[in-house]
């Protein structure tokens, strides 16, 4: 074969194109595949925690409504209230107070001093319409009556106890309270339209937070396995001597 025959064999070598190995194209589209199925599943895992939260804004916008709308009843049934008061005549506000003051002296236990100081309140409603109206209001009861004369009267043995120097003996309070200052405070009671007895519990509401998203953190601690018992290995037996048909001493396999 000449040179020229030698170079253009060379150049057809060269002008062939190496063949792909397959094994090659199916090793460079596993990664994209897996990238492709990493983001789906983060897209998939991200949709349905922002449906959740969507869901627990959804809960605690109707539970914040259901809420308020309590809190509207409870205002309208005491404005309510007030207004039939304002409606009633002199006569039939006067029997409801009566009436009124008697049922909650029925809940009290303690009577002694508190019976005479609703009667004495029946009394005075009975000849002051507008003193029997400020009995009725939603607010107002005798059991309130009562811990605002308590109050009261603790804070008037305090002060009468340190006029004289004294402090109280053990967990409790001596001393009396004249009669015509509880039924003052009754009267001073219903009068005051700002009674701290009359404030109930402060009802606030307090959402919820969203919890959602993460991992638990709290992990079942893996049982470690028991370990086996040890077998108990039988000791050895002691080797056990025959004596020959020879005379000689041998050991016996055990």
């Amino acid at each position: 074969m000449d040179d020229t025959n030698a170079l253009d064999a060379l150049e057809e070598l060269d002008d062939q194109e190496t063949p792909e190995d397959p094994e090659d194209e199916v090793q460079g589209e596993q990664p994209q595949e897996e990238s492709k199925a990493q983001t789906e599943d983060a897209a998939a895992k991200q949709a349905a925690e922002e449906k959740k939260r969507h869901d627990h804004e959804e809960a605690e916008a109707k539970r914040k409504a259901d809420w308020d709308a309590a809190q509207q009843k409870k205002k309208d049934a005491d404005e309510q209230a007030i207004a039939v008061l304002a409606s009633m005549s002199d006569a039939d506000a006067i029997g409801a107070s009566v009436k009124r003051t008697g049922a909650d002296l029925e809940l009290i236990t303690r009577r002694n001093m508190k019976t005479s100081v609703t009667q004495y309140v029946q009394a005075l409603c009975k000849c002051d319409p507008a003193l029997a109206r400020l009995t009725m209001h939603p607010r107002k009861s005798m059991l309130h009556c009562f811990r605002y004369i308590s109050r009261k009267a603790k804070e008037y043995l305090d002060q009468e106890m340190e006029a004289l120097d004294e402090k109280p003996e053990g967990n409790g309070y001596g001393g009396d309270v004249p009669d015509d200052m509880c039924y003052q405070w009754a009267l001073d009671y219903f009068r005051d339209q700002d009674a701290e007895e009359d404030k109930g519990k402060e009802e606030k509401f307090v959402p919820k937070p969203y919890c959602g998203g993460g991992k638990s953190s709290s992990k079942k601690k893996k049982e470690k396995p028991k370990p086996e018992p040890k077998k108990k290995h039988d000791p050895p037996k002691p080797a056990q001597e025959q004596i020959s048909l020879f005379g000689e001493a041998v050991e016996a396999v055990a």
